[in-house]
């Protein structure tokens, strides 16, 4: 649990923006038995208001994503992998600096820049052997999107992309 909640802290990750503007990067115990695993659940690590809809889809895009790569998903009951994740949105305004040489010195021009990121983080825990075999991180601009207006369509197509280098059966 305390490798889950340092990555949180450490990836934020886009899960709705278009691919065009998403970063994925992704990583894998190369040792995990991937062939055996059979049944999974997902859960939202963070469960604040502002995220509840947010959630709901990202969960579904999860577990339908999954169940195409040939995994059972499952809500209750005994599963071989717990398939946690964390969204998070930024809207927030950063100081860009750059420094300009004018020949009798440097002249230092500031600009405020607008940041609008999405961030996603999916770690795919082995409950077994309780840790971490598959994990996906990703950063999207989310300028000009409608969080509120975002479908279902369009988190199953994130997801997909994402998850796209889970291992399939």
């Amino acid at each position: 649990m305390k490798q889950i909640l340092c990555v949180v802290l450490c990836l934020f990750v886009a899960a709705c923006a278009s691919s065009s503007r998403r970063s994925v990067e992704t990583d894998h115990d190369k040792s995990a038995p991937f062939d055996s695993y059979k049944t999974f659940s997902v859960e939202a690590v963070q469960q604040e208001q502002q995220y509840v809809a947010l959630n709901g889809l990202l969960k579904k895009a999860i577990a339908d994503s999954l169940s195409t790569k040939g995994l059972s998903y499952s809500e209750t009951g005994d599963v071989d992998l717990i398939v946690r994740f964390a969204a998070r949105i930024t809207h927030e305004q950063q100081m860009r600096l750059e420094q300009i040489s004018t020949g009798k010195g440097v002249y230092t021009r500031s600009q405020a820049e607008a940041v609008n990121e999405g961030a996603l983080l999916i770690n795919v825990v082995d409950v077994k052997q309780d840790r971490v075999v598959w994990k996906a991180s990703s950063v999207s601009d989310i300028t000009g999107i409608d969080l509120d207006k975002v479908t279902q369509v369009q988190a199953d197509k994130a997801l997909s992309e994402i998850l796209v280098d889970y291992p399939s059966k």
